[in-house]
């Protein structure tokens, strides 16, 4: 039987919850109550604006088959209209530190940088569609990350928004989103998921092998019915 949890900042979910701006030039805090996503032209250069999120989906049980997560975001600054895409990609590493001066492009704390700047991002990846033309709430559907999270990285889903093309061969455009410090909790990112329980990897390795299993027996059994 399919069941469903929510992950918002303040609201809904025990695990962890941080995020923070990620700008590959000048200063951003990782407290800010609203963070843009895009890239922008600042005094004739390029400049990528990331925002990262981790969140802890400890309610969801072990072994359980995520069928749907979909992330709403709460747009409160739109995008020009460009053709640019929305991409949420994995990051790597986890163990980044939430306040003032960081997480920023080089560093993920006041002691370690990332080992590749802008949150060590990798694939998975999925594309979300064009960057949000509208403010309010914006759903992006993250299925495949958020069953990568429960199924191989403990439960701990670590994602990096950001534009696709980031300047290369794309536009300038950004849309600004309220981040899990603004003051409206209900404007946090939130996470929807959908799962069934007692799937997930481990559960379909023991469906095949037990079909397997099957047929074995089926075929061991019409082979003692023939000798004799």
């Amino acid at each position: 039987m399919a069941q469903s949890v929510d992950f918002q900042e303040g609201v809904s979910g025990a695990g962890t919850f941080k995020d923070g701006s990620l700008w590959s030039a000048g200063a951003r805090s990782g407290t800010a109550t609203t963070a843009p996503v895009g890239v922008a032209s600042d005094r004739g250069s390029t400049v990528a604006k990331r925002v990262i999120i981790q969140m802890g989906l400890d309610e969801i049980p072990d072994k359980a088959t995520v069928t749907s997560g979909i992330l709403t975001l709460n747009v409160t600054g739109a995008a020009s209209g460009t053709a640019n895409t929305l991409v949420a990609t994995l990051s790597t590493e986890t163990d980044w530190t939430e306040d003032g001066s960081y997480p920023s492009w080089a560093a993920k704390d006041g002691s370690n940088n990332w080992s590749t700047a802008g949150g060590s991002i990798d694939s998975p990846s999925v594309e979300c569609g064009l960057l949000p033309t509208s403010t309010g709430a914006h759903t992006i559907d993250i299925t495949r990350l958020v069953r990568d999270a429960v199924e191989k990285r403990s439960k701990v889903l670590n994602i990096v928004l950001k534009d696709k093309l980031e300047g290369t061969g794309g536009a300038f455009d950004t849309f600004t989103m309220a981040t899990g410090d603004n003051t409206t909790t209900g404007n946090r990112p939130k996470l929807s998921v959908k799962y069934v329980e007692g799937g997930g990897a481990a559960g379909k390795m023991r469906a095949a092998a037990m079909r397997s299993g099957g047929r074995r027996s089926a075929a061991k059994k019409n082979r003692k019915l023939f000798r004799r």
